[in-house]
Parts: structure tokens; C-alpha cells; sequence
């Protein structure tokens, strides 16, 4: 399980929309890598030799080069299959894109995180999954008095599964839109309504994602900073699948 890592690489890229919604319209991305190679480094630690492991300074140098050539991406799929085609001899590789300015209404901005995992003599395993992170809500929540009067600042992180394939030449740009016009539709649906727990809250939002989205299930994770005056926040998280929604309706606006 030996691995070369590579944190935080900071680029100015052009990837779907902007958080104005903007195309064509650099943006902050940083990409982490974790690359466990096809050797492990016993080689390379018995005679200190560099050239016996996978040298990190030439996996950045070919990265950086790489994606220079690139004019733009349409989503980050495709920015994630081209840093996938840059890194060769490996067994499993992940590649964490964070986009921490892509949603106006998002705190810490947008994670996708993948894996290419070639270590079974099976077909290479894929996988990927997207979190708008602390999208920050107002409304009524809570069973307490007081808590029936006055809004709340409430943070939603709200993680998905991506199904199938990515490739370098793959235009799936309509999915930037529907991430926004989703964050939209939560933030307008939650400032609008006024529920006694964060469960029956989260469980609504989840309800938004996969029925409205067409996503297969959704993880909601809502921090309440104002619950406990002596702790930063609470939190709740809950995951659901679209086939628990069958027949079933959380999203009623309340009345306070």
C-alpha cells in the first residue's frame, strides 16, 4: 500500500461554469493525488535511489504540462480522465478536484473525488462522487420557543454518485447547469420552509436531490451552529436512495 502523493495543486482552469455561471471563465481548482504504483518502494529505500520509485517532482512537472495544453474543460469528468491519461504504472489512483469558488451560495465550494483502481486481474474498477460543500441556508428550525421566531444559519454539505465512465473527450456540460439549478432549488426551498428537526429537514433536501436530479441516492449532512451555545455546531447526516421516496412526501412547507 506504499504511495506518492501529491497535495493541493493549485491551476487556473476554465471548467464548466463559473459561480456567476459563466462558460470560458477561469476558475481556482485544486487537485490532490494519491498514486499507489505498480512497485512498491522496498528498492528504493534499501539503496536511497530515486530513480528505483516514482519520482513526485516529474509526476507534478507532467501533470502541470499536461493540463497547459488544455484550452478548457467542459466538466471536471474531463478534467479527471486527462490527469488520469498523465499518470501511468499505477495500481490505484485517486484524484480529489476541489473547485472551492464554484457555487456563490457554497462556503468551501465543490469535492469531487474519484478512483481508478487496477490492482484486481479483473476489468479496472471506477468510481466518483460529488459534495457541494457548507451551503449555507436560512430558516425556521427547531422545537424550542425562541427557535420558532427567529431564522437560523443552517450549512448543508450535499454528496452524489456518478454512474459509468469518464473519458478526455466526454461532453457532459449540461451537468455544471443542473449543479447549479440545484443548489439554487435547495437554498430557495429551504429559506422557505420552517420544520421542527434537522431530520425531516435533511430527509426533504434528499428527497430534492434524488427525485428532482435524477440521482440514485444522496448523503445530506445539515450543521446547526446556533443549537448548543457551547459547542461550534450539531449535525445531522442522513443518506437515502430515490426508491425511498416512492410514495413517500417530506418537502411541506411549514408555517412557524
Amino acid at each position: 500500500m506504499d504511495k506518492v502523493i501529491l497535495k493541493n495543486l493549485r491551476f487556473d482552469l476554465v471548467v464548466g461554469l463559473d459561480a456567476w455561471r459563466r462558460w470560458n471563465k477561469p476558475q481556482p481548482v485544486f487537485i490532490s493525488l494519491e498514486v499507489q504504483p505498480i512497485s512498491n518502494f522496498e528498492a528504493a529505500a534499501a539503496k536511497d535511489d530515486v530513480s528505483l520509485t516514482m519520482d513526485y517532482g516529474k509526476l507534478y512537472k507532467k501533470i502541470s504540462a499536461g493540463l497547459a495544453l488544455v484550452p478548457q474543460f467542459a466538466t471536471v469528468q474531463m478534467l479527471i480522465a486527462q490527469i488520469s491519461e498523465l499518470v501511468t504504472d499505477y495500481l490505484v489512483l485517486d484524484i480529489d478536484i476541489l473547485l472551492p469558488k464554484a457555487i456563490l451560495q457554497s462556503r468551501a465550494g465543490v469535492l469531487y473525488r474519484s478512483q481508478f483502481d487496477r490492482s484486481s486481474s479483473d476489468l479496472p474498477a471506477f468510481s466518483l462522487s460529488m459534495t457541494i460543500k457548507e451551503i449555507a441556508c436560512d430558516c425556521i428550525i427547531g422545537v424550542n420557543p425562541h427557535e420558532r421566531i427567529y431564522k437560523q444559519s443552517l450549512f448543508f454539505d450535499i454528496s452524489v454518485p456518478f454512474i459509468g465512465p469518464v473519458t478526455s473527450n466526454a461532453d457532459n456540460s449540461e451537468d455544471s447547469e443542473k449543479l447549479h439549478n440545484m443548489a439554487q432549488e435547495v437554498i430557495a426551498r429551504v429559506e422557505g420552509s420552517s420544520y421542527l428537526t434537522v431530520e425531516a429537514l435533511a430527509t426533504a433536501v434528499a428527497q430534492i436531490v434524488t427525485m428532482n436530479y435524477d440521482h440514485t441516492v444522496a448523503k445530506i449532512r445539515v450543521e446547526k451552529p446556533s443549537a448548543i451555545a457551547t459547542i461550534e455546531a450539531a449535525a445531522v447526516e442522513i443518506t437515502r436512495s430515490r426508491s425511498f421516496f416512492d410514495n413517500k412526501d417530506f418537502w411541506k412547507v411549514k408555517l412557524p
